[in-house]
């Protein structure tokens, strides 16, 4: 159930319009640099870049009113937008971790978050990443130095759901500082900053943007962290978001409630379909997992349209005939858009691949192409037809 409050941000109906003349979206404000009145005002500016718009590396007219809508969504004080999920998750790690300290990552967590902590090792920041059963277990995994716990509930690729409320009571009774990748969920449908996780990232590529058009990132968080995440990550890195880019992002914002309903419904009857297909051997959706029922039902108001399939397949190459069979799933990276995309887990010997991904697994994203045009898609390529 996505909250009417919500539906009023995405659309920016709670906002003032007289600086732009009662345009419903902001205007594009293509500039580099910001004149002031004064050395002085210019100076004092310099002091607050976060907040002045001095330059657009740092903060940009446009950029700031998708910050803006994203922090109310995300019921935080403070976003900063990136250039990319990568970015924004790179400054985060690199703004409040130091040599010495340690991470731990819970759940299925993004390939290049994770490819980002080994290059970390090198700087003398260690890591645990764990998942599957371990995830109940996550504290006896916290070390004497753990700075961080970052997590993903859904886990990527396999959908595995971590408790948020348990996370965040073991962090701040250790002291020890909380992040989330909520892309997966978005705000509308999963809020763990009020759950007390300190940080929230999201990757505005997928169900934010919607149509496969920009690229992006976005931290949400208190105003004392993001102040340290501004100076020491955002600014040091030049990761910022082009303001071209935040105006796609607020008008995928508009549409976004409407897109994730139907994403909702049309993949919870695909998904139904695939379990109960003899060629199927499991599918992985947070809605259908019964053993974690009772964390899906009082941690989410609902789930969009991503979610993998294990099928009974001979080997490899079979998995792959049946994944190019399929006529209107887009073979590619990413999700979130309005096309529906199938990619399979990397062939690998063993019944799990890295972080116990099982064999012969396919993710799927369905679209907006309609439940039973899809459904029968599926159909046909399980078939062999």
């Amino acid at each position: 159930m996505i909250e009417e409050q919500d539906v009023l941000i995405c659309l920016g109906s709670l906002e003032g319009l007289e600086d732009r003349h009662g345009a419903m979206l902001p205007p594009v404000a293509q500039a580099s640099l910001f004149r002031k009145r004064s050395a002085k005002e210019l100076l004092e500016g310099l002091k607050r870049e976060h907040e002045e718009y001095i330059y657009s590396r740092g903060t940009n007219p446009t950029v700031k009113v998708l910050e803006d809508r994203l922090a109310a969504l995300e019921r935080g004080e403070s976003c900063k937008c990136f250039s990319s999920g990568m970015a924004a998750i790179s400054s985060v790690l690199a703004s409040l971790l130091e040599s010495g300290d340690h991470v731990l990552f819970v759940n299925n967590i993004y390939g290049p978050t994770l490819q980002l902590a080994e290059l970390l090792a090198r700087f003398g920041i260690d890591h645990t990443a764990i998942h599957g059963d371990d995830v109940r277990n996550f504290e006896e995994f916290i070390e004497h130095n753990t700075k961080l716990i970052y997590f993903e509930s859904p886990g990527s690729m396999t959908f595995g759901l971590a408790p948020i409320r348990e996370i965040s009571k073991a962090a701040k009774e250790r002291g020890i500082v909380t992040c989330i990748d909520n892309t997966v969920s978005t705000p509308l449908f999963q809020k763990p900053l009020e759950m007390g996780i300190d940080i929230a990232v999201h990757s505005l590529t997928k169900y934010v943007g919607g149509h496969s058009d920009a690229v992006g990132g976005a931290v949400v968080t208190s105003r004392e962290l993001m102040e340290k995440i501004f100076y020491r990550g955002y600014m040091l890195f030049g990761g910022a978001l082009a303001p071209q880019n935040a105006w796609l992002f607020l008008r995928g914002l508009m549409t976004m409630p409407a897109r994730v309903r139907q994403h909702e419904a049309d993949a919870l009857a695909v998904a139904h379909f695939l379990a109960e297909h003899p060629k199927v051997k499991r599918v992985l959706h947070p809605a259908l997992s019964v053993n974690e029922r009772v964390l899906f039902e009082t941690q989410m108001r609902g789930y969009a349209g991503l979610f993998s399939a294990v099928l009974d397949v001979e080997d490899f190459e079979e998995l792959c005939a049946i994944v190019d069979s399929l006529r209107l799933f887009g073979k590619a990276v990413s999700w979130g858009g309005a096309e529906s995309l199938v990619i399979p887990a990397s062939g690998f010997d063993d019944d799990y691949g890295p972080q116990g991904i099982p064999k012969h697994l396919i993710r799927l994203s369905i679209g907006l192409e309609g439940a039973d045009m899809l459904i029968e898609d599926l159909s046909n390529a399980l078939a062999g037809n």
